[in-house]
């Protein structure tokens, strides 16, 4: 029987965490987030400085497809149709 490794693959504010959670879980990526409450209440006392204190952790044989869907999400177009439409 083989063990799974948990590995992080993001880390940021709660807010981003958060999205790219979402975007795991749609995509049947099982995440959490780890210091989700602490990140919020004392984030110098999980991270050095307070930065990217929530970390999005998956099982180590999901990393390489969550990185890449992190990656996508990163790199997308934020634009919408609205704005691209002529009045």
């Amino acid at each position: 029987m083989s063990q799974t490794k948990s590995v992080r693959v993001f880390a940021g504010e709660l807010w981003q965490a958060t999205m790219i959670k979402n975007l795991l879980d749609e995509n049947e990526i099982p995440a959490f987030l780890e210091n989700e409450l602490m990140g919020t209440i004392a984030p110098w006392r999980v991270s050095a400085g307070g930065m990217a204190p929530v970390v999005v952790i998956v099982e180590d044989v999901n990393e390489e497809r969550a990185l890449k869907l992190i990656e996508e999400f990163n790199q997308a177009d934020w634009e919408t149709e609205d704005s691209t439409e002529e009045d």
